[in-house]
């Protein structure tokens, strides 16, 4: 999974159907998401828009798992397969010239690695490559970082179910054994680091800044340069055995504020805009308003949500949780931030699945009803006592014969992001709870304040990939912290742990999808996080350019940006 003011959600489902109800709207055409075939020319810059800060390199380390970074690694470390627009899967054949499941028990998958496959810095890529993917993703402590230290990996999905990967063929074979079934497997082996790197400069803080280790790549393109907050440079990989990438340079320039984006885009500082973290109506109308150039909104596998620390003594209660729950008005959130961009949109009743996906299913019960009345009464339930203020007054703890106050926070410099804490404020208010908004740079929120779990409430995205499996790190249980290093909510469930284990572990989609929504209905009971909705998708580029074509799941616009050119004609 993915921070997307975000995070990178879910490495993991079965093989998903075709996103449906796209809407494009255009100044002066419309898009799908059928991959553009333009004729292009070769040479030119293509500059992007990015709207917030890198907190690191490593897009499989948990504090760099940010959405913004895949954007920027499509091009940089490769993977075997390529989630496509429709959310169906290619093999990506410059990589590996085949991945064929040979055996069901045991479980053995073999690659066969592209024979010209090799690294910026001309090591060829082989069968270390994958060992060490595994062993840094695997959660098993038997194997250690630089320095001893165990490894920090955003997610274990798979990889801990992996008993061995042998190479043979020079390393151009690799055959990987699993000790337990692993329905995602195709979901493994995405953002193939460097091993010969890696393991000299170390998985965990190896990546965290800017400099040669970072500037080795296996995809059509390499870093060239980074100014922090200001602009990301790539160049053809010289050295790339594929089909060159058809522009010079791809710059991804960081605008931190919204609103400076359409302006940019205006007066062709930028020419593609990526996703926001939540689109304000008003952004996504300037934009239209550009002319020569395309502006389109798609439901995807991105979800706004609002996460409780459980390591705070009143949130540490269910019925606090759920007075929170039922005290927010979610469908004016929609009607004020999504439905005008993506009329469709409603009110998400699903963590695991999004509604373009046909495994969703309502498994919130009665849960996420709207109930101000009743979440006045589970706090009274929870020993409190409203005051002359209007506010409860808890009879225990910090907050002890005065007003229970909580703080939420997410990234700062999103309007829309703004109105939701604004909405959510007013509406804890109405219930008695005092809330306090605390915002922080994304490299600041998904860096310190939420791996270290220094906040109350949070809100920020879930971006996923097609694969259910990337769920396991978020809700199973936190003390497990080897495999489950994105629950930051304190949260435990051995009931989850269980369910989320037979999920991964069973090869038919049906009984898979059916698990995992069991899964979701204990979230619900337990109110570990609230979903709020599916967050409509703003895109935006050029005419000029050609092949651009947004991809709704984690990997988003750039999937194909070496295909990107300046229009032949």
């Amino acid at each position: 999974m993915m921070r997307f003011g975000t995070r990178r959600a879910g490495v993991a489902i079965l093989a998903v159907a075709c996103a449906a109800g796209m809407a494009a709207c255009s100044s002066s055409s419309t898009s799908s998401t059928k991959p553009s075939t333009s004729a292009v020319k070769s040479g030119g810059t293509a500059t992007v828009s990015l709207d917030e800060a890198l907190a690191g390199f490593n897009i499989n380390q948990a504090d760099d798992n940010e959405a913004v970074l895949q954007w920027v690694m499509n091009q940089i470390w490769p993977s075997v397969w390529i989630v496509q627009p429709n959310l169906t899967l290619k093999l990506n054949t410059d990589l590996v010239t085949s991945a064929t499941l040979t055996k069901t028990s045991p479980q053995t998958v073999v690659y066969q690695i592209n024979p010209k496959a090799t690294w910026s810095d001309g090591v060829p890529i082989n069968a270390t490559d994958f060992i060490y993917n595994w062993q840094a993703q695997s959660g098993n402590p038997a194997y250690k970082d630089v320095g001893g230290k165990a490894y920090i990996p955003a997610s274990t999905a798979g990889y801990s179910q992996i008993k061995s990967i042998t190479g043979s063929n020079n390393g151009k074979t690799v055959t990987v054994v699993f000790s337990s079934p692993f329905s995602d497997w195709k979901s493994l082996f995405a953002d193939l680091m460097p091993a010969h790197i890696a393991s000299k400069v170390g998985f965990n803080n190896g990546f965290q800044n800017f400099g040669p280790a970072v500037q080795v790549s296996g995809g059509p393109y390499v870093i060239q340069s980074y100014a922090a907050n200001q602009d990301l440079v790539e160049v053809r990989n010289p050295h790339y055995w594929g089909t060159p990438g058809k522009l010079d340079k791809i710059v991804f320039r960081f605008i931190l504020d919204d609103n400076q984006i359409p302006p940019a885009m205006q007066n062709g500082e930028v020419n593609v805009v990526t996703p926001p973290a939540v689109a304000a109506v008003s952004f996504t109308d300037s934009l239209k308003a550009i002319s020569n150039s395309t502006t389109t909104g798609i439901p995807g596998l991105e979800f706004q949500h609002i996460d409780f620390n459980q390591a705070n003594p009143y949130l540490a209660l269910a019925n606090v949780r759920h007075a929170i729950a039922y005290g927010t008005n979610r469908a004016q959130m929609v009607q004020r931030i999504a439905a005008p961009i993506a009329p469709s949109t409603q009110v998400l009743q699903n963590r695991i699945w999004m509604p373009i996906q046909p495994q969703y299913q309502n498994t919130s019960g009665s849960y996420g009803n709207f109930d101000p009345s009743l979440a006045k009464k589970l706090l009274q339930q929870s020993n409190m006592t409203m005051g002359s203020d209007g506010y409860f007054h808890p009879n225990f703890g910090p907050d002890k014969g005065k007003d229970l106050t909580l703080s939420i926070s997410t990234t700062s410099g999103v309007p829309a992001r703004q109105e939701i804490e604004e909405l959510f404020q007013a509406d804890m208010k109405a219930i008695g709870i005092k809330i306090n908004i605390q915002n922080y740079p994304a490299s600041t929120l998904f860096g310190t304040v939420g791996p270290k779990g220094e906040f109350d409430i949070i809100e920020f995205a879930w971006l996923l990939s097609p694969f259910a499996s990337g769920n396991q790190s978020i809700y199973c249980s936190y003390t497990n912290t080897a495999v489950c290093g994105e629950n930051w909510d304190h949260y435990a469930n051995p009931q989850v742990d269980s369910l989320l284990n037979k999920a991964i572990g069973t090869l038919d989609p049906t009984t898979s999808a059916s698990l995992y929504n069991q899964v979701d209905a204990i979230l619900w009971k337990d109110m570990v996080t609230l979903p709020l909705f599916e967050s409509p998708q703003v895109y935006s580029w050029s005419n000029t350019y050609g092949n651009i074509t947004p991809n709704p799941s984690s990997i988003g616009i750039t999937w194909n940006a070496q295909t990107w050119g300046l229009k032949a004609s």
